[in-house]
């Protein structure tokens, strides 16, 4: 929950919490946060009093800031309201700091069942104003997933997410200033960057002699499969095993069966 402090520094001002409509295109919240910048005097400011999902991550917070301070480092400067280096437009309120990495500490509680790449995905927009507006390259993204202990992963700062964002928080702006209705834009969906690396194994005389056998005998391996699945399904249901041209076919403790070659090992069978 904000103070009056807060809400006074925040006031006029671009903010992390409310920049991601920007980059998911949702027009209609791009469209009242406009009314509210320009200070519509219709628009009402939505009550968030009555949200659980809200409530349940402001009194979390200081739990969760408090357990990344005992595990990790230090945090600082909670609950300050950080203006932009360069705009005086743009403002972020932090969880917290963390001088050691150095940037900022977001905190949140999500549900349990969600995937987190979509969490990550949904706070990317807000992670990235925060590390903007503190010129960090690195943000802590301390998310507690149901009633499971926090989960943090240090976000490095992406150029080309960050770059874009800022370009439509500027085009933001000038309708703010111009008191003209945004554009619509479109939506700008964000992928982690993978630290997996593309080889080319030419010239690696175990790759070739590998990748020959491979491409030789896939198809064999295609009818081996094939063959293996057959045996399995035309076995009788109540045989324990079953034999015939090479192959037996024996049932386990727990009924599953295995296929496997055999030469003229004993076994009590019943013909069918």
């Amino acid at each position: 929950m904000l103070t009056e402090e807060q809400r006074r520094l925040r006031e006029g001002k671009l903010t992390a919490s409310r920049i991601s409509c920007l980059m998911t295109g949702d027009r209609e919240k791009i469209y009242a946060l406009w009314r509210e910048m320009v200070g519509d005097p219709t628009y009402e400011e939505p009550n968030l009093d009555e949200v659980w999902q809200v409530q349940l991550g402001i009194c979390t917070e200081h739990l969760n800031i408090d357990w990344y301070q005992r595990l990790h480092n230090p945090v600082s400067r909670r609950g300050e309201v950080v203006d932009h280096p360069i705009y005086p437009w743009a403002a972020a309120t932090l969880d917290g700091f963390d001088v050691s990495l150095p940037g900022p500490v977001e905190a949140k509680h999500v549900s349990g069942f969600e995937k987190y790449e979509a969490v990550l995905a949904r706070y990317m927009p807000q992670i990235h104003w925060e590390m903007e507006c503190t010129g960090t390259k690195k943000c802590a993204f301390s998310v507690i997933q149901g009633a499971r202990q926090p989960f943090v992963e240090i976000v490095e700062y992406d150029k080309d997410y960050g770059d874009e964002l800022m370009a439509r928080a500027k085009e933001f702006m000038l309708h703010v200033i111009a008191m003209t209705p945004p554009v619509e834009l479109d939506p700008v969906n964000y992928q982690k960057p993978s630290a997996l690396v593309d080889y080319d194994m030419s010239g690696n005389n175990y790759w070739a002699a590998y990748a020959k056998d491979f491409l030789e005998h896939q198809n064999a391996a295609k009818l081996f499969k094939n063959a293996e699945a057959q045996l399995k399904e035309i076995t009788p249901n109540d045989a324990r095993s079953a034999t015939g041209y090479g192959i037996l076919v024996r049932r386990d403790r727990a009924l599953r069966l295995s296929v496997r070659p055999v030469s003229d090992e004993p076994v009590s069978k019943r013909k069918n």
